[in-house]
């Protein structure tokens, strides 16, 4: 793995206690692509889920039974957003050039088929309160745009995207005490999270 975390697994007990408790609520997100090669897309994102993370137990065989210890591998499950399709459908073909790139674009040294994305977790104040950096991310599906003549109301195009990516990691943690300006709301860093 990329980078390392030192996890203290000790029986020692913390005299750290949570103080200011405040929630997270499931509208307090922004995920930022590279702005310069995909702005369209990043900012009409309506969904977006910090996926699964999993470590498959190792078995170990014993005459009486077989033992679970801590496994060696870990697996990170694909990334999916929804985005709201623009009207000139700018953003979907975006994500869509982007994925078939992937496959009629040479592979050399010049060309960068990934990217690195960041989900952004605002806090109760709109202020971005941590960081999810999603490493060498590359989309692997996008979903079909269903027209409906028959529909009544107005119901905006959404689609979804599937991003693969090496892998995700907590960022820079973030205070609210802040001065600069962060996707339009003021932070400042204060600590980056131990690797």
């Amino acid at each position: 793995m990329p980078y390392d975390i030192n996890v203290d697994f000790s029986d020692s007990a913390s005299n750290e206690l949570l103080k200011d408790v405040g929630y997270s609520t499931p509208v307090g997100f922004r995920l930022l692509i590279d702005s310069q090669r995909y702005p369209s897309a990043q900012f009409n994102v309506q969904t977006a889920a910090i996926p699964e993370i999993s470590v498959n137990a190792a078995q170990y065989a014993t005459p009486q039974r077989t033992i679970e210890v801590s496994g060696d591998k870990v697996t990170y499950a694909p990334f999916t957003c929804t985005f709201l399709v623009d009207e000139n459908l700018e953003n979907y073909y975006e994500i869509h050039d982007w994925l078939v790139g992937l496959v009629v674009e040479p592979d050399d040294r010049e060309t960068r088929k990934t990217r690195d994305m960041t989900l952004f977790i605002l806090d109760s104040h709109n202020n971005v309160s941590r960081e999810i950096q999603f490493t060498n991310a590359f989309p692997t599906s996008l979903s079909t745009l269903d027209f409906d003549a028959k529909e009544t109301g107005v119901n905006y195009l959404v689609a979804d995207v599937t991003f693969s990516y090496s892998y995700y990691r907590n960022g820079l943690l973030y205070t609210a005490n802040a001065a600069d300006d962060c996707l339009g709301v003021g932070v400042v860093a204060l600590e980056k999270i131990p690797e």
